[in-house]
């Protein structure tokens, strides 16, 4: 496991990268003072709590219910005690309560721990800590009820934005919208030119309002291209598209390892029939 500790203007990244057989797995964890913005997978359990262990957190904020944002919050309670943990409304049935994901998921992030009672909250909500005031911006796209929390520190605006980013959006996740996940996109970039994106995957964006509107606009114009090409070949079945589509690209090793949970056919189905709601059947 390869373990990285960094600073961002107020926040803390804890980082945890490894290699699996299908893959490299790397997620991170946040932290803003004694408060963590999300828990992390259990497949790095032990090494999460090594590094809070010096200065325990207080307090946690959860993006969404996703097992790499909630797996820890029943270890983080063992190991420091009963602190308060804020989900988003929407997702407590699912974080109180989840303790098996697929296998192919469990590799990368690990089984989560369903986490005991927990606060929801609603997006508008303000958490403050040193000195620095986390809202909860709704983003829904990559999940329905999505959160990104926005703050400002002195001239810098920080957007952590979970999931909301990801650099491969053509391998399309089978909660999405895209629609939604284009409008979240530009809201979360119109907070600030200079914005600065943490996200839970992959590098800290310093150009975070251009990288999210290139994102958007690139959804945009290939969710042009799916309809146009559902109009043409008559057809709104997302397999068949997608095939018609992307053929260029070869397999779709995401699609065979994922049992269809995440896609080229998820990404055309979240075009032509987005999900707005939980749950949300796997295909």
């Amino acid at each position: 496991m390869e373990v990285a500790r960094t600073t961002h203007g107020p926040f803390e990244r804890l980082s945890f990268a490894f290699d699996t057989p299908t893959g490299r797995s790397q997620h991170s964890v946040y932290r803003l003072g004694d408060t963590l913005i999300d828990a992390g997978g259990t497949v790095a359990t032990a090494e999460l709590l090594a590094l809070l262990r010096d200065r325990p957190p207080r307090r946690i904020v959860c993006t969404h219910q996703h097992e790499d944002h909630v797996g820890n919050i029943a270890a983080i309670r063992r190991a420091f005690g009963d602190l308060p943990v804020f989900v988003p409304r929407h997702h407590v049935p699912i974080v109180t309560t989840t303790a098996r994901i697929p296998e192919y998921r469990a590799v990368f992030w690990g089984h989560p721990e369903p986490s005991g009672p927990v606060e929801p909250y609603d997006p508008g909500a303000v958490f403050e800590d040193s000195s620095v005031a986390l809202e909860a911006v709704l983003t829904p796209g990559h999940t329905p009820h999505h959160i990104t929390f926005v703050a400002r520190d002195g001239a810098a605006t920080y957007a952590l934005t979970a999931d909301l980013y990801t650099s491969r959006p053509l391998e399309g996740w089978f909660e999405s919208a895209a629609d939604d996940m284009v409008a979240s996109l530009r809201r979360i970039a119109a907070r600030a030119p200079d914005l600065v994106v943490l996200p839970t995957h992959g590098r800290i964006k310093p150009d975070g309002a251009r990288v999210l509107s290139d994102m958007a606009e690139w959804i945009d114009r290939e969710a042009e291209r799916v309809r146009e090409a559902a109009d043409r070949l008559d057809t709104r079945d997302p397999r068949a598209l997608a095939a018609a589509l992307y053929e260029g690209l070869g397999p779709d090793i995401a699609d065979i390892g994922s049992g269809g949970e995440i896609s080229r056919a998820g990404f055309v189905r979240s075009i032509l029939s987005p999900n707005r709601g939980l749950p949300v059947t796997p295909p």
